[in-house]
C-alpha cells in the first residue's frame, strides 16, 4: 500500500467518521472503500454487468430492510419486487452506455425502451385486478389513469396480412 495524506474540511471528516461502512472501522479504512467506490463507479462506464452489479449494492440496504419487514409483517409486495428489479438495470444501462455513432445511441434507446415497457407491462398486470398485489393494494389503481387512457388512444398496429 502506498501511504496518501490529505486534507478534509471539519464537515467531510465528520461525516466519514461515523459514516458506517461494511469492513470498515477507521476514517482510514473508509478512505480506501470510498476510492475504491469511485474506482467502480469509474470502471462502470462501458460495462453493464459491473455497472448492474453497483447499482444492485446501492440498492442492496433497501432491498434487505424490505425483507426484514416482509419476514416480520408476512407481505409481500410485487410491486416493489419489480421495480428493485428493472430500475438498477435501466440506470445500468444507461451508465454503461457510451454511444458514440448514431447507431449505437439507437441501440441504447432500443435496449432503455423495451425495459421501461417491460416495467410497464410488469405494473400493469397489477391494474387487472382492484387489488395490486402491493403494500398499498390501491396504488396501481390510483396511478394508473392517465396511462390506461392514453394507451387506449394509441391506434392498434394492422397485423392480417394481405
Amino acid at each position: 500500500m502506498v501511504p496518501v495524506s490529505g486534507r478534509l474540511p471539519d464537515d467531510l471528516y465528520a461525516w466519514l467518521a461515523g459514516l458506517t461502512l461494511e469492513g470498515a472501522s477507521t476514517v482510514s479504512d473508509k478512505m480506501r472503500v470510498a476510492v475504491a467506490s469511485l474506482k467502480r463507479m469509474q470502471d462502470g462506464d462501458g460495462d453493464y454487468i459491473g455497472a448492474l452489479s453497483m447499482y444492485r449494492d446501492l440498492g442492496r440496504g433497501t432491498r434487505e430492510h424490505i425483507a426484514a419487514l416482509e419476514q416480520h409483517t408476512g407481505q409481500h409486495s410485487e410491486v416493489l419486487a419489480a421495480l428493485m428489479e428493472h430500475l438498477p438495470a435501466l440506470i445500468a444501462g444507461l451508465h454503461s452506455a457510451q454511444p458514440n455513432s448514431l447507431a449505437e445511441a439507437k441501440r441504447l434507446e432500443s435496449v432503455l425502451v423495451k425495459r421501461t415497457m417491460q416495467l410497464a407491462e410488469t405494473l400493469l398486470r397489477q391494474a387487472v385486478t382492484t387489488q395490486a398485489a402491493a403494500y398499498d393494494p390501491q396504488v396501481i389503481q390510483q396511478n394508473s389513469g392517465r396511462l390506461l387512457e392514453l394507451a387506449r388512444l394509441i391506434p392498434q398496429p394492422n397485423t392480417s396480412s394481405t
